[in-house]
């Protein structure tokens, strides 16, 4: 996503783009540690940024206004930032996936009424932008765990999104998060790519599969044109912000 971290950058944010472990191409591991560790690990990479700004021999020493943070994720990326602003998992997702993520208690410990849980909200995460939130689909959230949302919040979707769902996905966390200042993007026909990062040179080689060059465009909009909404886009997480 550096087509995005770089604009932010550019406009005077500090920005933190952060490579997940074991969920990387160079590290990729099984989804069940994705599961649990994505929202584990945004809230760590939070609590070293501010650790950082007020260590004095640290490039970021009194840079960083870690009490206004904005979380954006794409997919994965998403269904972290939703899990951290608030909506703990679904007490049928513990089931479903609890063996996956190393047994049934290292996920309940991100689920809705668990006072770990609740505790571990983080007052300094001031806003959200999750782009094609992975999850609603699978039942990881309900009713009760989205209204735990009380930050603004925008999200992000294209209405054919074939891994994430829209109706079923993106849509209905939108329209579930009722404590929340909200809004929904839209890209009529578009997929699941609304956050498309330039495809690197290696995906475009022609003995690849066309699945590769997939992985960042969409079959209907060009990059360029989804990137054409942007300034509004930008604005309105400055405006969002306090």
């Amino acid at each position: 996503m550096t087509y995005l971290t770089e604009n932010l950058a550019s406009k005077g944010y500090v920005v933190v783009a952060i490579d997940h472990t074991e969920a990387t191409f160079k590290d990729a591991g099984g989804f069940q540690s994705t599961l649990l560790n994505r929202s584990l690990d945004d809230l760590f990479v939070l609590n070293e940024l501010a650790r950082l700004s007020k260590q004095s021999d640290s490039f970021l020493n009194n840079l960083v206004d870690s009490d206004n943070t904005v979380l954006i994720g794409h997919s994965m990326g998403g269904y972290g930032a939703v899990n951290v602003a608030g909506a703990g998992y679904s007490p049928q997702a513990t089931q479903l996936f609890g063996t996956m993520a190393g047994g049934s208690k290292a996920l309940l410990k991100r689920s809705m009424g668990n006072p770990e849980f609740e505790a571990s909200i983080d007052s300094r995460i001031k806003v959200i932008v999750a782009f094609a939130p992975w999850g609603m689909q699978r039942g990881v959230w309900n009713a009760e765990g989205l209204a735990g949302i009380k930050i603004p919040s925008l999200f992000v979707a294209g209405s054919l999104d074939d891994i994430s769902g829209y109706e079923n996905g993106t849509k209905a966390i939108y329209e579930g998060t009722i404590n929340s200042e909200r809004y929904l993007l839209t890209y009529l026909d578009a997929r699941h790519n609304t956050a498309p990062n330039p495809a690197p040179i290696e995906a475009l080689d022609p003995a690849r599969s066309i699945n590769e060059y997939l992985r960042y465009a969409d079959s209907v909009w060009d990059s360029r044109r989804i990137k054409q909404c942007e300034p509004a886009f930008y604005n309105r997480i400055s405006g969002l912000l306090p």
